[in-house]
């Protein structure tokens, strides 16, 4: 039988967690038929032999996706959902584990009786390597950023929806590639904002039905600078579809201070060096509908001139000033490059 939901699961090299991690999802008490779907990115550890255990045991409930090549998070992530056959997919990395054995059930719920809701998010517990509780700064700050509904300009600003908490509609993936590229790890991110620009709201279960890993190997800890860069060039990329999207879908008027943060956003798209003229074009044409009023474009262009004098006095900060040119030469000096 076709189930309802598949969970995507992808891991590298976590042998200490992935049982748990399994065993969180295997725990879920659902009146609809579900499957859990594994993709191990060559590991160096036992943990292919793991989770082929696994399948071996629960061979209708657990699909372990064939031994390829390393393809780095966001290929692995793409060959994952490829794998995916359910209505809905269910995100749970790794490293993490499912802590309410309703959660599918709650969220696959509200999501079946509001069609016009893409994607549904909860609340996180946050845990060190040994799966104790820890003080997650971090976190906090980010349920300050929480919301229902239309989350699209939300995304705009930044991600604080939680990846291994998320299910959403596969029907999105139709018009939505995840980029096998290696310079970036945002894909979970450029995933949301895409379903909100194409009108998919987005749902809030406030309880922590997640526990999220702190671990010195974690990929989302330890991002060096080249993917840092990366992460902003497909950010900016994916952007130029997102904006589209937006502006075919969206019917509803829109709150001043969302004009102006589209509009800055559209603005950047033009002048950065990333993209091609057709899609630069494009994003000029659709311009003219997002323009703020004179304020906010006040506004905008102190924020511009504050930033770039604080990144111009960054230079003598010699820990600072190698990243700064970078951010410098991105954000003002496009034409040269």
């Amino acid at each position: 039988m076709k189930p309802l939901v598949s969970v995507s699961m992808i891991c590298y090299n976590a042998e200490p967690f992935i049982a748990e991690a399994i065993e969180g999802v295997l725990q879920q008490q659902t009146s609809f038929e579900i499957e859990l779907v594994i993709g191990d990115d060559c590991s160096q550890d036992e943990t292919r032999r793991i989770i082929e255990e696994y399948g071996a045991k629960y061979p209708g409930k657990i699909s372990v996706v064939p031994k390829g090549e390393n393809l780095g998070i966001t290929g692995n992530t793409a060959r994952n959902f490829a794998a995916c056959r359910g209505k809905y997919i269910a995100i749970c990395d790794g490293d993490d584990v499912w802590i309410d054995p309703f959660k599918l059930q709650k969220q696959v719920d509200f999501l079946e009786n509001h069609p016009d809701y893409g994607l549904s998010y909860t609340d996180i517990e946050t845990v060190s390597e040994t799966g104790a509780p820890i003080y997650d700064q971090h976190a906090v700050e980010l349920r300050h950023f929480y919301a229902e509904g239309n989350i699209f300009f939300k995304l705009l600003g930044g991600n604080f929806i939680n990846n291994s908490t998320v299910v959403f509609r596969r029907k999105y993936l139709e018009n939505h590639t995840v980029r096998p590229d290696r310079i970036y790890q945002i894909q979970d991110h450029v995933t949301w904002l895409h379903i909100a620009a194409c009108g998919g709201k987005g749902h809030l279960l406030p309880s922590p039905t997640t526990q999220y890993r702190r671990h010195t190997q974690s990929l989302s800890i330890n991002v060096p600078w080249s993917k840092r860069r990366g992460n902003r060039k497909m950010f900016h990329l994916y952007m130029f579809k997102a904006v589209a999207d937006f502006d075919a879908m969206n019917r509803l008027p829109i709150a001043r201070e969302d004009k102006a943060l589209l509009f800055r956003r559209m603005l950047s798209l033009i002048y950065r060096r990333w993209g091609s003229l057709e899609m630069k074009m494009d994003i000029l044409k659709r311009l003219p509908r997002y323009i703020p009023g004179i304020v906010d474009l006040i506004k905008l262009g102190r924020l511009k001139m504050e930033r770039g004098i604080s990144i111009l006095q960054s230079f003598n900060k010699p820990a600072t000033s190698i990243s700064s040119t970078y951010i410098l030469i991105e954000e003002f000096l496009p034409v040269c490059f």
